[in-house]
């Protein structure tokens, strides 16, 4: 049976954990050597989860739900000028 994302169960906090740190260990960043909970670090583990979590959870549908128009200018972190013309 298939499932539409729609229709996919949200996955638990303790889910999204191990996604994460499985993806982190294979880019080789090891979470371990920072505090699991130290509000005076600049960093700890709680926060570098719970901040990821509300990522995974918030952003991949707003980029699955990105339409890429062809015809327009195209995507850059600061539009040039010369693409004004396009503005409505």
């Amino acid at each position: 049976m298939t499932h539409s994302v729609q229709e996919a169960e949200t996955p638990t906090d303790e889910e999204l954990d191990a996604h994460i740190l499985a993806r982190l260990d294979l880019l080789g960043v090891d979470l371990s050597v920072l505090p699991e909970d130290d509000a005076d670090a600049p960093a700890d583990r709680r926060r570098i989860l719970r901040s990821a979590r509300q990522f995974l959870r918030s952003t991949p549908g707003a980029i699955a739900d990105f339409e890429f128009d062809p015809a327009g200018p195209p995507p850059s972190m600061y539009p040039s000028e010369q693409f004004a013309w396009t503005r409505e």
